[in-house]
């Protein structure tokens, strides 16, 4: 049988074995290329997969994060307006102690002899008041 094959391999001349080499490797190459370009593929699908998972977890985390800077500039203003409130609460206060003031001292000053027998309930109620 390998006697046979040498008599056809001495019968067939250069170029047609050059030619065979040539086909046997373009095939070969092909099916090599075609495995790689599978591969690549499959990279990039997952690729892309990947990324869009990332970006729909940005997405998410971007709306959380606009939703907490809403609510903390929320806070803010709703700070602000205490704020201003308290302010205002206590202007009054200091109007309504200037206003007062004057009485307290005078029922302070009084003398005893001003007092009837209700006068130190009352007394010790009105001292009582801010």
């Amino acid at each position: 049988m390998l006697s046979l094959l040498k008599g056809v391999a001495r019968m067939m001349p250069m170029q047609v074995w050059i030619a065979l080499l040539a086909l046997v490797l373009s095939i070969g190459g092909w099916i090599v290329n075609r495995y790689t370009i599978d591969k690549v593929r499959a990279q990039r699908d997952q690729a892309i997969a990947l990324a869009e998972k990332a970006s729909s977890a940005r997405d998410a985390w971007m709306n959380v994060a606009f939703q907490r800077t809403r609510e903390l500039n929320l806070e803010r203003e709703e700070r602000a307006a205490g704020e201003t409130a308290t302010r205002e609460l206590n202007n009054d206060l200091d109007t309504l102690d200037e206003r007062y003031r004057p009485s307290a001292e005078r029922i302070r000053l009084a003398p005893e002899s001003d007092d009837a027998p209700v006068a130190p309930v009352l007394r010790q109620a009105i001292e009582d008041l801010p």
